[in-house]
């Protein structure tokens, strides 16, 4: 299934995967705090999609919940 996350913001792709894999989001702050032994909350992750404000480190996490992969590339 194709999602059409082009020209999206990287909180409005993740929200979308979020519910794509039938997730709200405290259940993925729950995850990230299972799995990662961190301290997020439900108003956390919300903030951070409505902002746009991720660490490398929280997109990694992420991304291994939803499934997907974050790759930091250098380029010329």
């Amino acid at each position: 299934m194709n999602l059409n996350l082009e020209n999206k913001s990287i909180g409005e792709q993740i929200k979308i995967i979020t519910l794509f894999r039938g997730l709200t989001m405290k259940q993925l702050a729950e995850e990230l705090n299972k799995r990662f032994g961190t301290k997020h909350f439900q108003q956390t992750i919300s903030k951070k999609i409505k902002t746009n404000v991720f660490s490398y480190n929280d997109l990694k996490q992420i991304g291994e919940i939803l499934g997907f992969e974050v790759e930091l590339k250098m380029i010329d």
